[in-house]
């Protein structure tokens, strides 16, 4: 196994689409109380969303690429706001690389890259149900800081 991590432009974020969507039907299964927010959010909302927060900061796509298989494996994609505040906004691994230490590059790549843009603050949401990332994100220092209640419509 041979991995290359790739920083992408912008407008190469369909790139990691097939992985966003993995990680989408992975919220999916997880989400006690939410399931269908996650079947009906595509992949175009969210590129337009990342790309909108480019707009008024900057914006990272980290990407991890198994040069034996020819693919995308894994990425990161992180943002800064005008405010300094550092976000990692999306990441995911292919469940068969995981505990291979290329999550723990993908974050460090975000992380060193937001210290330095001179970020003050820097965060990350999990969705509710996918609470055993915590151990990972611990070992960074992310630690939970709020707890938001949401009445589903149904």
């Amino acid at each position: 196994m041979s991995i290359s991590y790739i920083e992408l432009d912008n407008d190469q974020i369909d790139s990691i689409k097939p992985l966003w969507e993995k990680l989408r039907n992975h919220h999916k299964e997880l989400s006690p109380y939410f399931p269908e927010r996650y079947i009906e959010f595509k992949f175009q909302e969210r590129k337009e969303d990342l790309l909108k927060k480019s707009e008024n900061g900057i914006l990272r796509i980290d990407t991890a690429y198994d040069e034996t298989a020819e693919q995308f494996i894994g990425y990161c994609i992180s943002s800064i706001s005008d405010e300094k505040v550092g976000e990692v906004d999306s990441i995911y691994l292919d469940e068969k690389y995981r505990s291979s230490g290329i999550g723990d590059t993908l974050m460090r790549r975000s992380l060193n890259w937001m210290d330095q843009n001179g970020v003050e603050t820097k965060k990350i949401m999990i969705a509710a149900g996918n609470e055993n990332t915590l151990a990972f994100y611990s070992r960074y220092r992310f630690f939970p800081k709020h707890i938001i209640l949401e009445q589903p419509n149904k």
